[in-house]
Formats: structure tokens, C-alpha cells, sequence
């Protein structure tokens, strides 16, 4: 994503369309790590519910 779309997507907020989902998201935002990188979760482009596993 471009630096000018980051732009424009902080300043529509979390009211806008598309980001409302992004910002709701406990993931986005956060620092994981991953071996010896650090990773910065930027964005959500699945979500899905867990199944028991079957017998």
C-alpha cells in the first residue's frame, strides 16, 4: 500500500468503509515475532471460526 493511501485511510478513520473491520481487530497494530524477525500486523484479510476437530 502506498504512503499517500496510509495517509488517506487515517484520515477517513475507523467510520470509513473498509477500515471499520481493520480497526477493529485486537491483531492489527501489534508486534509479533517470528524466529529472529519482528513483524507488525498491518491489516486483517481473512477471518474464521474454529471447528472441532473431527473423530
Amino acid at each position: 500500500m502506498s504512503l499517500f493511501q496510509s495517509a488517506l485511510d487515517f484520515l477517513a478513520g475507523p467510520g470509513s468503509l473498509g477500515a471499520a473491520s481493520r480497526d477493529q481487530n485486537d491483531f492489527v497494530g501489534q508486534v509479533v515475532e517470528l524466529g529472529d524477525m519482528k513483524l507488525r500486523i498491518k491489516r486483517v484479510i481473512a477471518e474464521g471460526e474454529r471447528r472441532p476437530a473431527a473423530r
